[in-house]
């Protein structure tokens, strides 16, 4: 069995449909918990502020704003987090396979230069404090809007679409890899 790790998913992937769909488990095979991570702060960010260079050692010669430009129109908008001393953002700690992460971390582009992995501090709702690993906004980028990281709504973008576009990313992602579920 593959090792196992503590993903914080937060914006829509801290919704079991998401990573059900990032996965492709089902979502009754999904073990997570609500819980709070801090030092961080959330904010929403839009297509044309996605980078738009090719990042040397990408998985394929292609931007981020050009594979996202390839599912999603210029409505397009995406949770980010930043470091930030007094910041905190709810969401779900998920329990995953390695195999899980790396479809989460090839979802998130973080080998094309979007988001960068980072670790952190989980809290839950009895108090424990779980080292989570997730992805952070990578470095130099904008954001549109800071977004109250209590109280904020789950999807951005419509979950239908969320879950077609992610559902066809983990196809493309297993082919390259010769991996699957």
């Amino acid at each position: 069995m593959s090792e196992t790790v503590q993903y914080f998913g937060y914006g829509a992937n801290r919704h079991p449909r998401m990573i059900a769909a990032i996965t492709g488990k089902l979502v009754s095979e999904l073990v997570g918990k609500p819980g709070i991570l801090e030092g961080f702060s959330l904010a929403i960010q839009s297509i044309d502020q996605v980078p738009d260079a090719v990042l040397d050692g990408a998985p394929a010669p292609i931007s981020p704003q050009t594979l996202l430009r390839e599912s999603w129109d210029d409505s397009f908008r995406s949770y980010v987090i930043t470091p930030s001393i007094d910041g905190h953002v709810s969401g779900t700690i998920w329990e995953l396979t390695t195999d899980d992460r790396e479809r989460v971390r090839d979802w998130e582009l973080i080998d094309f230069g979007w988001y960068k992995d980072t670790k952190g501090v989980a809290v839950t709702t009895d108090g424990q404090h779980i080292p989570i690993i997730t992805e952070q906004l990578g470095d130099n980028q904008a954001v549109i809007q800071d977004v109250d990281g209590s109280d904020y709504e789950t999807w951005l973008n419509p979950v239908e679409q969320f879950e077609a576009v992610a559902a066809k990313a983990r196809h493309e992602f297993d082919e390259r890899t010769n991996t699957s579920n």
